[in-house]
């Protein structure tokens, strides 16, 4: 634009932010000359703005917002909700969107451009991208029409219990986009596929009854989502020992930031005084780290988790007490 850069500005819109974990929403920017993000941020640290209906606009002023060929994704839990580049197309090199098209949007500013002026999208993601003069961070972008935006699996709940001889695992899709399939992966390894309904907009329930399991056993579930190019997007997990059922003692909370880079905090509310095993374990079930072993009394306990050596990827943090036991993913990102 004309002049230096002022008053750089990213603007999302988020649907009915009051159902999903807007702090486990997360913006990457990517730069276009080596594929690598240099920055990210979660929604809940924009600035909140209009409300229009269910829809909810969140501006994010950054300064520093890179000149030429650039990306930008959005990710929500590990499901990629958005990706878009301006100035030029590249491939991402570096997870969360290593190997992935950054798709050019078709419009930019120019050297002659007003340092109020932005590019913007006219409806949702499909819709033509526009380029005007005068910007508008925290309300609906000129001739903005807001209808219904596909979203991926929102995840409900995800829920296993012993019933008789067999573990049965149940979860609630509040919304499905493009969906191929669910797959269960059980102590790191597949253990079955279940069809899903493809693209919805209403919740769905489906469940599981895992009959190969021996008794006084920790098993490990996974539940992920098949969409429908083939790519697997890790949505929940959890832990349940075979014995007679235990009262929940703790349940592990959302992890902040998520990702991690390389440092956050996790924190567990805890209902009634008693022994913890805490550690991070991998995709795998492997030990990463313990976190903390001991005594802890009720109430919120919040852990620091730093993992400098690690690579990127996703992780759990695993809490046992007496016989319950839960886990929480959250993703690493250097």
């Amino acid at each position: 634009n004309v002049g230096a850069d002022v008053g750089e500005f990213v603007e999302v819109v988020v649907e009915s932010p009051e159902t999903v974990c807007i702090w486990d929403l997360t913006l990457y920017m990517y730069n276009g000359a080596d594929g690598k993000p240099y920055c990210l941020d979660c929604i809940s640290e924009f600035t909140p703005g209009d409300r229009v209906g269910p829809y909810q606009f969140y501006t994010w002023f950054r300064s520093g917002i890179q000149n030429d060929m650039e990306g930008m994704i959005l990710v929500y839990f590990d499901s990629l909700v958005h990706i878009i580049a301006y100035e030029g197309s590249f491939y991402g090199t570096l997870d969360p969107a290593n190997g992935l098209l950054f798709p050019d949007v078709g419009v930019r500013e120019t050297s002659s451009s007003p340092i109020t002026a932005s590019i913007y999208l006219t409806g949702f993601p499909g819709d033509p991208w526009a380029y005007g003069e005068q910007s508008t961070p925290g309300s609906p972008n000129p001739g903005q029409v807001l209808t219904d935006m596909p979203l991926p699996v929102r995840l409900g709940r995800f829920s296993a219990r012993k019933d008789e001889d067999a573990v049965l695992l149940e979860w609630r899709s509040e919304s499905e986009h493009e969906c191929a399939a669910y797959r269960l992966y059980r102590n790191g390894e597949i253990k079955n596929e279940i069809p899903s309904k493809g693209t919805v907009s209403s919740a769905e329930t489906y469940s599981y009854r895992d009959t190969d399991i021996l008794s006084e056993t920790n098993y490990c579930y996974i539940l992920a989502e098949i969409r429908y190019d083939g790519s697997v997007i890790h949505l929940d997990s959890l832990e349940i020992r075979t014995t007679e059922d235990a009262a929940k003692s703790f349940q592990i909370l959302s992890p902040f930031p998520n990702p991690l880079n390389p440092s956050g905090k996790i924190p567990l509310q805890i209902f009634d005084r008693a022994e913890f095993i805490v550690d991070i374990i991998d995709l795998n079930g492997k030990r990463i780290k313990e976190i903390h072993k001991g005594m802890l009394d009720a109430g919120i306990c919040q852990f620091d988790i730093h993992l400098p050596d690690q690579p990127s990827g996703t992780y759990f943090l695993r809490c046992q007490s007496g016989t319950y036991s839960d886990c929480k993913p959250f993703v690493l990102m250097k």
